[in-house]
């Protein structure tokens, strides 16, 4: 169960890059918590996929706080992805 609310928490912080990222106006709390949420998640697990995470909630907030937007969001994007792949296809297999 907590592997689906973190991915449903990866997925509300694409959201906020996503919407970082093509300079669509939005509440920054979305942004801050997302990016609090990114980096707190690197420092509690502290595994290669976390700290990952942590670099990308430090991206969010350059990317929220200076306008920009580059070609680093479609890399990240297809991080979560790949996450968002393999948290489905593991809790399937286990309820199946």
């Amino acid at each position: 169960m907590i592997p689906i609310i973190l991915m449903f928490l990866d997925l509300i912080a694409l959201v906020s890059l996503t919407l970082v990222q093509f300079k669509i106006d939005f509440a920054f709390q979305l942004a801050i918590m997302s990016s609090i949420y990114l980096i707190a998640k690197g420092f509690m697990f502290r595994d290669f996929m976390s700290v990952i995470d942590s670099f990308i909630g430090v991206y969010l907030i350059i990317a929220f706080i200076f306008g920009i937007s580059s070609f680093i969001y479609w890399i990240i994007l297809v991080w979560f992805l790949y996450k968002l792949f393999f948290v489905v296809f593991f809790n399937a297999m286990k309820f199946s």
